[in-house]
């Protein structure tokens, strides 16, 4: 609707409050309020939930029998126009809460429906049909961006279907290996390092400090896209 402020909803699957997703979502939901947008964010351990039961009952109409706090994260879904996903990356996969919250909503945010021409089952979303753009955000302290692929494949798989010509991007921010680390100096990066008994250099802080910036510079754009 004309005039109505864009909303961008957060979902943080990380344990840490200020810990490196948090930091990054954060210079996105900046650059999303920066356009004007009404933004809210949610950490996902802080949700009160259980895990799928297996049950089924979401299939025919897409309404979960456990009441809790997953009806009110649909609704944020549906209501978004933009929503950025966030985890940290544990054993090259996404957080065990957040990929709960996942099993969760797989029924309730889309419906399987038979296609007897194509003998297999198609997938469509549930939700009122609006673009909405992700951004999907993964945090890891090995140095390749590789170990996020699987949470980045289930991810960009389940969200779009909800899109509707909306975009998803993917950020991954490497080699950060303590909490908050990507937003420290170079002295801060040089001091974790001689604390954990890493011996790099200057030029080597201040190489990981440039990245680490470019990743934040990175969301706070994305985030204004959003």
């Amino acid at each position: 609707m004309e005039g109505q402020k864009r909303q961008v909803l957060a979902l943080v699957g990380s344990y840490r409050k200020g810990g490196n997703t948090d930091l990054i979502i954060e210079q996105a939901l900046a650059g999303a309020r920066d356009c004007g947008a009404e933004t809210e964010k949610f950490f996902v351990d802080d949700l009160r939930f259980t895990s799928c039961q297996g049950c089924y009952e979401c299939r025919p109409a897409g309404v979960c029998k456990l009441e809790d706090d997953v009806r009110l994260i649909r609704d944020k879904i549906e209501a978004a126009d933009g929503i950025i996903i966030g985890t940290p990356i544990y054993g090259n996969y996404m957080t065990g809460q957040l990929k709960m919250l996942l099993d969760r909503l797989m029924g309730v945010l889309t419906r399987r429906v038979f296609d007897p021409r194509e003998k297999k089952f198609q997938t469509f979303s549930r939700l009122v049909p609006k673009q909405r753009n992700v951004l999907l955000v993964f945090t890891a302290g090995a140095p390749h961006p590789e170990c996020a692929e699987d949470a980045e494949k289930l991810l960009r798989r389940m969200m779009e279907k909800h899109t509707n010509g909306g975009f998803i991007e993917a950020l991954v921010a490497t080699s950060v290996t303590s909490q908050g680390a990507i937003a420290m100096s170079v002295a801060e990066l040089l001091e974790l390092a001689r604390r954990s008994g890493i011996p790099i250099g200057e030029e080597q802080a201040r190489q990981a400090w440039e990245r680490n910036q470019r990743v934040l510079a990175r969301a706070f754009e994305l985030g204004r896209k959003l």
